[in-house]
C-alpha cells in the first residue's frame, strides 16, 4: 500500500508541479490519501515503523502541495500547519471512533457484544479493555476502539447524531490508545 501511494505521489510530483496549491491538494486527496486510508478502521497499524511509513507519505505530500521542499528542522510541521492537515494517525483514530459510534447506535449491522461495559469506572459509558497476550487481538478493532472510546469526553459520547458526533470529534486531539494507562 505504501509503495502504491508513493508511486502515485511520484506521478503527481512529476506531472503537477506547476499547478496551483489547491489543485495539488485536490489531487492528493483524490488519488493518494484514499490509498492509505481505505478500510483503515480494520487494519490500523500499531507498529511504530508502519505508522512512520504512512506519516512520511503525508509529509512528502505536504512538501509537494506547499512547494516547500527544504529539509530543515520544523519545516514539516510548518507545512502541515499551513495546510491544516492532521496526522494520518489522528484521522485513523477518528474514523475508528466514528465507526464505533455507528455500531453502538445500530446505524451499521455489526454486533457489539464484544464490548463489555465497565460499571466500576468513574466515567460513565466506558468499556473494559480486554486482556490478551496476542498483539493481533489486542490491537484489533473492538479492543482498540474501546480504548479510544474510553479516552474521549463524555459529552462527545452522548452526541445525539452522527453528524454532531463527527463535528465535535473534529475539534479534539485524541491520545494514542495503545499506550497502557
Amino acid at each position: 500500500m505504501c509503495h502504491r501511494a508513493n508511486f502515485m505521489l511520484s506521478f503527481l510530483e512529476r506531472n503537477f508541479y506547476r499547478c496551483p496549491q489547491k489543485v495539488k491538494e485536490q489531487c492528493y486527496f483524490t488519488l493518494v490519501r484514499p490509498l492509505v486510508e481505505y478500510a483503515c478502521t480494520a487494519w490500523d497499524p500499531y507498529d511504530n515503523d508502519k505508522i512512520k511509513k504512512l506519516e512520511l507519505i503525508n509529509n512528502r505530500a505536504a512538501r509537494f502541495v506547499t512547494g516547500n521542499n527544504l529539509r530543515e528542522h520544523g519545516n514539516t510541521l510548518k507545512n502541515m500547519e499551513t495546510l491544516g492537515w492532521p496526522p494520518l494517525q489522528q484521522r485513523r483514530f477518528k474514523a475508528k471512533l466514528s465507526m464505533l459510534y455507528r455500531i453502538r447506535k445500530d446505524l451499521i449491522s455489526i454486533p457489539h457484544d464484544h464490548l463489555v461495559p465497565n460499571f466500576r469506572s468513574v466515567k460513565p459509558d466506558c468499556y473494559v479493555p480486554p486482556d490478551s497476550s496476542v498483539n493481533a487481538h489486542l490491537h484489533s478493532f473492538f479492543p482498540s476502539a474501546g480504548r479510544l472510546w474510553n479516552s474521549i469526553p463524555g459529552e462527545l459520547k452522548s452526541s445525539p447524531s452522527l453528524d454532531i458526533f463527527k463535528g465535535r470529534l473534529e475539534k479534539i486531539t485524541i491520545s494514542d490508545p495503545y499506550t497502557k494507562k
